[in-house]
C-alpha cells in the first residue's frame, strides 16, 4: 500500500508557507478543470486548483530492454511500478533454490516472458539475494516505464523462458504467439535458438556486459541505415511481431498500476524510449557537427588525411572519424510519453524512422534529411498519433536526455536543412521538456575546476557538479577524456542546456519560433527496474546497472568504467498539477510547470510577472497571487508597453528526508539569465537571490564520517526579485537554481560502509620481530620485513579509490526549474543572421554571492525575503 507521509507532512508545511488562498487543498473536483480531460474515470477527491508538487519517474528500464536484461535484470514493468508504489523488489544475483518437489509443471502458454523470481527465504530457480523498497513515506506519485523499443521482440525471442510444453508447432499456436515447438519439446519464439540469441544468453551473469548488446546495437541503434539483425528474418517481422507482443503487455502493465478511483494514489503513463545514438564522424571545422558522407579513417586524431569535402559539413569540410572525444556514440535518445491509453498500435523506433543520415549517397533510410535531425521521427510520431483520425484521443511528447553525452548533437539548429521552420515547429511542439539530471550526469553546464576551462564565459563554478569524462554515450575505458583533454572542443557548448537555451531564443528573435523552448525533469535512467531510487546511501548499495553494479570495487570505484565512479544515483522529475492523473501530469509535462531535482526532494515553486505584489512572500496566498498576477514556471511572458521589468517570486521548502535520514538544509537560491542583444550575441548572468551569502566551509555543514548533516541552513525561504538589467526589446529566459548545503556523495557512503578513514594510514605493518610492526603503512615498501596488512573490510584499491580525489567526497543537491521565457511586446529590428550551429560560449555574467549581498536594493530588488534557519 502507498504510504502517503511524505506528501501529506509536506503539504502541511506547504499550507502554511506556499499557501494557496483558503481551503484550497480541500476543494471539491471541479466540474470544468483548466485541462482537458480525455479518458473515463473518478474525479480526484484531492483537486487542488492551484495546484500541488507530484514527484514522479519519466526514464526506467526494465527486464524488457536488451540492455537491462543481459545484466540479469528481472524486474519487469510490472514490478517496476509496484516498486514505484512502495513495494518491495528483488535485485541480482540470483540464487537457484529449487527442490524436486518446488519444480512446478509446464502448462502454460505465455506470449511475453514473465521473468518470474522469488524473495530471500523462498524456493524457486531465481531467488533474489538483495531486494530493495521506498522508506516509508517516499514511494513516487507517478511513473512512465521507457524500455528500448528497439529490442522488444528481440528480448522476447532471445531471452524467453519456456512455460509450455509441446509435441508439434501446432500445439503453440504460432499464428498467435509466434512460437514453434523446439528441439527440447517446449514452445519459444523463433529465433531463439540463433547463434545471437545463444550468445546471448551465454553472457548473463557476467559482471561486465558482454558484445550481444553491442551487436544489437550495431544494427539498430548506432548505424547510419539500421536494420535488424538477421534471425529477425529477411524482413524484421520475426521481431515486430514478438515486440508487438511485448508493447501490448506495457500497456496491459500499465493500465494495470493506474489508479483510476477518486484516491487518485498513483499514475502510469504509457512510454517507451527511442534509442538513436549515431556512431558517426564530426566536421573537421569550428563548428563540429555530426557528418556520414566521404567519412574517413584518419590516421592523426583531428587531422583529415584529405581536405575531400563532405556533403555533411556546410562548411565544406571533411568528415573525421578519428577524433579527440569519438569514443561511443553520439546520444540522441528520447523518451516517448503518451498522454493516456490511445496510443500507437507499436512504437515507431529508430528502425523504422531513423533520426537523420545526411546528403550522401550512402544515406538512404532518412536520405537528404540532415544527420541527427529528428524531423522525420517527429512527424511520424505526430502523423501517426496526434494528427490520426482513428485516434482522436492520442497524444504524445518526447523527452530528449543526456545532451551532455550528445556531443553536441542532440540539440543543432534546424538551419542546414530545406525546411528548417517545419522542424523547429516540431521541436516546440513535441520536445517540450528536456532531461537535465540522470545517472550518467547532468546536462544544465559545465566547469572543470581542475583546469578552469569552462563551458560558460566567464566560469560559473558551480557547474562543476555531476560531469562525466566522456563527450558521447558508451564510451570506451581507452576513451576517457582526461581532464587536460575535456576542452570546447572535444566537448561542444552546445551539449550542455544553458547555450542551447540560449541558442533557442537567438533562433526565435530571427524566425519567431523556439526549437528549444525546453522545461525540465530529471529521472533515473536506472536498469534495475526501481523508479526513482535516488538516496545516495542505497545506490552505494545496489547501484543502478544489474549484476555489473557494484559487484566488484574494479566496477563500482572505477573512473573509467563507463557507469563506475563517476555516476551518480540520479534525478526526479517534479511537476505542479491540480491532481493526480494522467491528464492532470500530462497537461503540466506539455506546459512545462516542471522542476528537475539531483535526486533529493525540496519543493520548489516560481511565478514571473510584471505586477507580482511586494507582499507576495509574506500574506500566505502565493500561489494565488502568483497566477492571478503572473506565469509559473515553463510559462512565457509577453512584453507590456512600459517596457517594465519583470519580476519573479520563488519559494522553497527542504526535503523533510525521513525517519532515521534527515533531509539537507537549503543554502541559496540564484537566477539563471539569457539573452539575446540585438547584434544577435548571446548573454548570461547568474544572479544569488535568496539565502547564505557566504559559503561554510564543507566539514562544517556535514558529518564525513556518519555522513549527518550539521551547521546552519535554511529549511525555507520566499523572495520577490527584480532583473536590474531588463531590456525590454531582447529575448530572455530565467530559470531558478536551488542549491542545498552540502552532503555526502555516494562514494563516500560506499567507502565508510567499508571502514575506509583516509585521514589514517591504510594498513598496519605485521611482522613478529620485526622493528615495523604495528607502524601505519600505505604500501608494502612502508614495512622492511614486514607485511602491510589491511583490515578485513577493504581491499587496497578501494582505500586508493576512496582516498584518490578523482571525485568530490561531498555534493550539493540542487533542484532546477523550468525557464520563464520573455518575448518583447512587438517586434523589434530583427537580430542579424549569424550561424549558430556550433553554439559559441555565451557571454556570461556571474554576480557572486559577496557582490550580491553587497548590491542595493534598488539594483537587484531583492524584497521580502523571508525564510527560516534550521
Amino acid at each position: 500500500m502507498r504510504s502517503t507521509s511524505f506528501k501529506a507532512g509536506v503539504l502541511g508545511t506547504l499550507i502554511t508557507l506556499l499557501a494557496p488562498i483558503g481551503d484550497a487543498f480541500a476543494n471539491p473536483p471541479a466540474a470544468h478543470p483548466p485541462f482537458e480531460r480525455t479518458e473515463a474515470r473518478e474525479r480526484c477527491t484531492s483537486f487542488v486548483a492551484t495546484k500541488q508538487p507530484f514527484f514522479g519517474e519519466t526514464h526506467l528500464h526494465t527486464a524488457y530492454s536488451f540492455d537491462a536484461v543481459a545484466l540479469d535484470t528481472r524486474n519487469t514493468p510490472a514490478d517496476a511500478y509496484w516498486y514505484a508504489k512502495g513495494g518491495q523488489v528483488g535485485l541480482p544475483p540470483w540464487a537457484d533454490t529449487r527442490t524436486a518437489e518446488d519444480t512446478p509443471p509446464l502448462s502454460q502458454s505465455t506470449l511475453v516472458t514473465e521473468h518470474p523470481y522469488c524473495m530471500p527465504g523462498e524456493h524457486c530457480q531465481f531467488m533474489a539475494t538483495r531486494t530493495i523498497q521506498f522508506p516509508e513515506g517516499r514511494a513516487l506519485d507517478f511513473a512512465a516505464i521507457t524500455d528500448h523499443a528497439e529490442q522488444f521482440g528481440e528480448s522476447n525471442i532471445c531471452t524467453f523462458e519456456a512455460t509450455q510444453t509441446c509435441t508439434s508447432d501446432g500445439d503453440c499456436n504460432p499464428v498467435v504467439t509466434g512460437q514453434a515447438c523446439s528441439s527440447d519439446s517446449l514452445c519459444r519464439p523463433s529465433g531463439y535458438d540463433s547463434a545471437t540469441c545463444i550468445a546471448a544468453r551465454d553472457e548473463f551473469s557476467r559482471i561486465r556486459q558482454g558484445a550481444v548488446a553491442s551487436v544489437m546495437a550495431g544494427f539498430e541503434n548506432v548505424s547510419q541505415n539500421p536494420s535488424r539483425p538477421p534471425f529477425c528474418g529477411p524482413d524484421g517481422s520475426l521481431c515486430t511481431r514478438q515486440a508487438k507482443l511485448v508493447w501490448d503487455r506495457i500497456r496491459a502493465d500499465a493500465e494495470e498500476a493506474y489508479d483510476r478511483t477518486s484516491a487518485c494514489t498513483f499514475t502510469s503513463f504509457v512510454a517507451y524510449e527511442y534509442t538513436a545514438m549515431a556512431a558517426n564522424g564530426r566536421c573537421a571545422d569550428a563548428l563540429a557537427l555530426p557528418c556520414w558522407d566521404a567519412a574517413q579513417n584518419n590516421a592523426y586524431p583531428d587531422v583529415p588525411d584529405s581536405s575531400a569535402p563532405s556533403a555533411d559539413c556546410p562548411s565544406g569540410a571533411a568528415c573525421i572519424m578519428n577524433f579527440t572525444g569519438n569514443s561511443g556514440a553520439d546520444n540522441l535518445h528520447r523518451n516517448v510519453i503518451f498522454r493516456n491509453n490511445d496510443v500507437l498500435d507499436q512504437p515507431i523506433s529508430n528502425v523504422e524512422r531513423p533520426l537523420g543520415c545526411g546528403f550522401g549517397a550512402a544515406c538512404t533510410s532518412t536520405p537528404d534529411s540532415p544527420v541527427a535531425s529528428p524531423a522525420v521521427m517527429l512527424q511520424a510520431l505526430k502523423d501517426a498519433c496526434i494528427d490520426n483520425p482513428a485516434k482522436p484521443r492520442c497524444d504524445v511528447l518526447t523527452i530528449p536526455h543526456n545532451p551532455n553525452m550528445s556531443r553536441g548533437s542532440l540539440f543543432i539548429l534546424p538551419d542546414n536543412t530545406s525546411d528548417g521552420l517545419t522542424e523547429a515547429k516540431l521541436r516546440h511542439q513535441l520536445e517540450p521538456l528536456v532531461e537535465i539530471m540522470q545517472i550518467k550526469g547532468q546536462s544544465e553546464c559545465r566547469y572543470n575546476a581542475r583546469t578552469g576551462m569552462a563551458w560558460t564565459n566567464p566560469p560559473d563554478e558551480l557547474c562543476d557538479f555531476e560531469n562525466q569524462g566522456w563527450a558521447r554515450l558508451g564510451g570506451s575505458a581507452d576513451g576517457y577524456l582526461t581532464d587536460a583533454m575535456q576542452t570546447t572542443d572535444s566537448i561542444p557548448p552546445r551539449s550542455y542546456v544553458r547555450n542551447t537555451l540560449a541558442n533557442g531564443i537567438a533562433y526565435a528573435a530571427r524566425n519567431g519560433v523556439n526549437p528549444f523552448q525546453l522545461g525540465f525533469v530529471g529521472a533515473l535512467d536506472n536498469h534495475n527496474g526501481t523508479p526513482g531510487q535516488t538516496d545516495a546511501q542505497q545506490y552505494a548499495k545496489s547501484g543502478a546497472h544489474g549484476i555489473q553494479s557494484f559487484a566488484t570495487s574494479a566496477e563500482a570505484l572505477n573512473e573509467r568504467f563507463f557507469l563506475g565512479l563517476e555516476t551518480n544515483a540520479g534525478g526526479l522529475a517534479v511537476v505542479w498539477a491540480e491532481e493526480n492523473s494522467r491528464d492532470a501530469i500530462f497537461t503540466a509535462l506539455r506546459n512545462r510547470e516542471t522542476y528537475a531535482t539531483s535526486g533529493t526532494r525540496p519543493i520548489v515553486r516560481v511565478f514571473g510577472g510584471f505586477g507580482l505584489p511586494a507582499d507576495i512572500c509574506t500574506r500566505g496566498d502565493f500561489a494565488a497571487r502568483g497566477y492571478a498576477n503572473g506565469v509559473p514556471m515553463g510559462g512565457t511572458l509577453r512584453g507590456t508597453s512600459g517596457g517594465r521589468a519583470p519580476r519573479f517570486a520563488i519559494s522553497a521548502l527542504m526535503d523533510p528526508g525521513w525517519s532515521g535520514h534527515p533531509g539537507t538544509p537549503l543554502q541559496r537560491a540564484q537566477i539563471v539569465k539569457g539573452w539575446v542583444d540585438a547584434a544577435g550575441q548571446t548573454h548570461e548572468a547568474v544572479y544569488d537571490v535568496a539565502g547564505a551569502g557566504d559559503v561554510q566551509n564543507v566539514d562544517d555543514m556535514v558529518d564525513l564520517r556518519t555522513c549527518q548533516p550539521k551547521g546552519v541552513g535554511l529549511t525555507d525561504f520566499c523572495t520577490l526579485w527584480t532583473d536590474p538589467g531588463f531590456d525590454p526589446a531582447l529575448h530572455a529566459f530565467y530559470y531558478v537554481r536551488v542549491l542545498e548545503n552540502p552532503s555526502c556523495r555516494w562514494n563516500q557512503y560506499y567507502c565508510n560502509a567499508r571502514g575506509v578513514d583516509c585521514s589514517q594510514h591504510m594498513g598496519t605493518c605485521r611482522g613478529e620481530g620485526s622493528s615495523f610492526d604495528g607502524l601505519g603503512c600505505d604500501s608494502e615498501t612502508d614495512c622492511g620485513d614486514a607485511v602491510c596488512t589491511l583490515p578485513d573490510s577493504y581491499e587496497e584499491y578501494e582505500y586508493t579509490q576512496c582516498c584518490s580525489g578523482i571525485v568530490p567526497q561531498t555534493v550539493q543537491q540542487r533542484a532546477w526549474t523550468s525557464p520563464i521565457w520573455y518575448v518583447p511586446a512587438r517586434r523589434w529590428p530583427p537580430i542579424p543572421s549569424r550561424d549558430l550551429r556550433g553554439c559559441r560560449q555565451n557571454q556570461t555574467v556571474v554576480v557572486n554571492r559577496r557582490s550580491r549581498m553587497r548590491a542595493s536594493a534598488s539594483q537587484t530588488q531583492v524584497s521580502e525575503t523571508a525564510g527560516r534557519r534550521s
